[in-house]
């Protein structure tokens, strides 16, 4: 049995962060990571990281997901950046020449301390 992502935000200061665990395949009517950016952008919150250290696998979809967030706070003046991807998430950002894209970082304090 496959196990749904489970999606979990905070804040930490002027960021918000927001964890991915499970697979990172939005197939409902509703994509979990869309509806957590938007709540924390409705906050004021568009400096966005995203935590992918427990994500165990991710679709086409998944990727779009991650890409149309990285385009909606920018269109506000804001910024997406990774946190500790997995591996195959690691694997699908080289493979399709996305991981350029992103700023992505290993350390949670440096990663919120590059938002200023």
């Amino acid at each position: 049995m496959q196990r749904p992502s489970r999606v979990i935000t905070r804040e930490s200061g002027n960021v918000g962060v927001i964890m991915v665990r499970g697979r990172l395949d939005p197939n409902g009517p509703t994509d979990p990571l869309e509806n957590a950016v938007n709540a924390l952008v409705e906050k004021g919150l568009t400096n966005i990281l995203l935590d992918l250290r427990s994500v165990s696998y991710i679709s086409s979809t998944g990727i779009g997901s991650i890409i149309k967030a990285y385009r909606s706070v920018n269109k506000l003046k804001g910024h997406l950046k990774l946190l500790n991807p997995s591996q195959c998430v690691r694997n699908i950002l080289t493979i399709s020449k996305l991981d350029g894209m992103f700023e992505i970082f290993t350390d949670e304090p440096q990663a919120i301390a590059s938002f200023v």
